[in-house]
């Protein structure tokens, strides 16, 4: 998987589509508390490659399991 730039809208959509607040995608994340996700999708902070990486495998994810839900099967 290629990693682009992610812009702090993506984030940020990425969050909330899948129903997280910013306290619990901290903790997904690895960070204490929501304090970096505040500022990520603010703007106020870089978002690295590698958090980045990790949204977008996150976002996949739960695509996948939300069509297998919806769905019944597996993409």
């Amino acid at each position: 998987m290629q990693t682009k730039e992610m812009s702090p809208k993506r984030f940020r959509e990425i969050r909330a589509s899948m129903g997280l607040s910013q306290q619990k995608m901290a903790t997904l994340l690895g960070y204490e508390n929501r304090a970096s996700v505040c500022l990520f999708e603010n703007g106020n902070r870089p978002i690295t490659p590698r958090i980045a990486l990790l949204m977008e495998l996150l976002a996949d994810k739960h695509d996948m399991a939300e069509s297998w839900t919806t769905k019944g099967t597996k993409q």
